[in-house]
């Protein structure tokens, strides 16, 4: 299998006079921690629906989903009898509810403490750090950049963290952009992380302000070719 060039399309985004130390594949570590709402950046809206032959046929949609004359009747529960509110005001049925809601709530938060258990016991921690440190700025800047990873690339300035925004299920040209970059004078260290979890190819980021994030490539060969370039400055 032919080995993947990263380089080229990295050397596309050097600033004049920048030298590029190091390119390898980017692969997002699986067990990063999820954004919370307010730091997802805005959607774009959709654009407007085009006109001709696409557009007709849109509008044809809409009308074939919408109800026609007037509002159908509210249909009955099964069994033909209504709902009786007495019995859904009684004081008994509504502990009887809450009770049954809260048992579920505690089987889930149980599930889910199991399964993060697990996922750090097979991935280690994947962050340190809140979301106004370094590190937690630069997650967010990789997550609202969207579309898929690609390349990261180390250069005599920064460290940077290619995605491609192509999408669809045709095969097209990659529509690469900087997802997220962080100057050398900011990285403390690049800290392999190869014995201790999987996948192999990780790498911690760590920030001069002691906040860190694992990065990962694909190889345990590409993992070690970047810290190589990083402390071989």
């Amino acid at each position: 299998m032919p080995k993947i060039d990263h380089a080229t399309p990295c050397r596309r985004f050097l600033h004049p006079g920048e030298v590029l130390w190091e390119a390898r594949g980017y692969q997002e570590y699986p067990n990063l921690p999820f954004l919370p709402a307010h730091l997802y950046a805005p959607r774009k809206r959709p654009t407007p629906r085009g006109k001709g032959l696409l557009g007709a046929l849109g509008a044809v949609l809409d009308r074939a989903t919408q109800p026609s004359g007037a509002a159908p009747a509210p249909s009955r529960p099964a069994g033909g009898r209504l709902l009786d509110n007495r019995l859904l005001d009684n004081r008994l049925t509504r502990v009887a509810g809450t009770v049954a809601e809260s048992l579920n709530e505690a089987q889930e938060n149980i599930e889910d403490a199991l399964d993060n258990a697990t996922e750090r016991m097979i991935y280690g921690k994947p962050m340190e750090g809140g979301w106004t440190s370094m590190a937690g700025r630069f997650l967010v800047q990789v997550t609202n950049a969207g579309g898929s990873p690609r390349h990261q690339a180390l250069t005599d300035r920064r460290l940077f963290v290619l995605t491609d925004q192509a999408t669809g299920w045709r095969e097209h040209e990659p529509e690469l952009e900087v997802a997220a970059q962080v100057q050398l004078s900011n990285i403390a260290e690049l800290r392999p992380r190869p014995r201790t979890t999987f996948p192999r190819g990780r790498f911690d980021l760590v920030f001069v302000d002691g906040s860190w994030l694992a990065l990962c490539c694909s190889l345990q060969e590409d993992m070690r070719a970047m810290v190589t370039a990083f402390h071989g400055r």
